[in-house]
């Protein structure tokens, strides 16, 4: 993990000058309880883009990472223990509330003994938070953040070794996985309707779902649409329902191996 944690710090560097970039700041190679996560019967790692710019709020840029204020966050054990922690200091909880009912129809969460297994959560483009959101960011900023960002995540992911790997993100940005698929995508629920009975007007909302090779394991990726929060769509109700599918899919295929 301490390779990957220069990574995340070269990564950073390497972009810090972007206008885009939020300053003071710092890479967040993950948010959530890392021995926590590894010491899970469900190894459980959500996904999205970048951090965003409120993990580093103006008035105190680390109020949610205390350990890497003053740029003491670069030797490795002190700053997987600040990433670490953050569930416990001052989580953006308004932003990773979207995921928590999910998770808990997985039997996870990302806070501390509140579900059997510890769910953590990264960025599949970048670990560098940056204002805007990446939705409005200029190409030319994507393409700089991408350089190392996607490396890198999939770096980590060999290291994390998941059970299941869930994303909400535009339907696009799919294409940035680049494990090898042990299937092809396939639904694996569709909500047919809205919370008050009546019609969806885009279609069902649907949950897919595919295997992909991960450090000579199978893992479950899964996939749900989002709008300006994950899995926007669904009702709390209906995201804990979503999480008892993926965990039916899980167990009907699971081909785990090891890590």
């Amino acid at each position: 993990m301490d390779s990957l944690v220069a990574q995340a710090w070269t990564t950073f560097d390497h972009v810090a000058l972007l206008p885009c970039c939020v300053t003071p700041a710092a890479p967040i190679l993950f948010f959530g309880n890392l021995p926590a996560y590894r010491a899970s019967s469900l190894r459980v790692v959500t996904v999205a883009l970048n951090p965003s710019h409120h993990e580093f709020p103006t008035e105190e840029p680390f109020q949610r990472f205390p350990l890497l204020k003053n740029n003491h966050g670069r030797e490795p054990e002190r700053y997987l223990g600040a990433i670490s922690a953050y569930f416990r200091e001052d989580p953006y909880r308004e932003w990773f509330q979207s995921f928590e009912p999910l998770l808990d129809g997985l039997g996870a969460s990302y806070y501390d003994g509140k579900n059997a297994s510890t769910a953590l959560h990264t960025e599949i483009c970048s670990p560098v938070a940056t204002d805007p959101t990446w939705s409005k960011l200029d190409k030319t900023y994507h393409k700089a953040l991408e350089k190392n960002g996607g490396p890198l995540f999939h770096r980590l992911l060999e290291a994390l070794c998941p059970q299941i790997v869930v994303l909400s993100v535009a339907k696009d940005h799919l294409k940035r996985i680049k494990f090898t698929p042990g299937t092809d995508w396939k639904t694996i629920h569709a909500f047919q309707d809205k919370k008050d009975g009546s019609p969806r007007r885009d279609g069902p909302y649907e949950i897919r779902a595919r295997w992909y090779d991960v450090s000579q394991q199978q893992s479950l990726f899964v996939f749900g649409p989002a709008r300006t929060k994950p899995l926007a769509d669904l009702t709390n109700c209906r995201k804990k329902e979503a999480g008892g599918f993926i965990l039916k899919e899980y167990r009907r295929n699971s081909r785990t191996a090891a890590c």
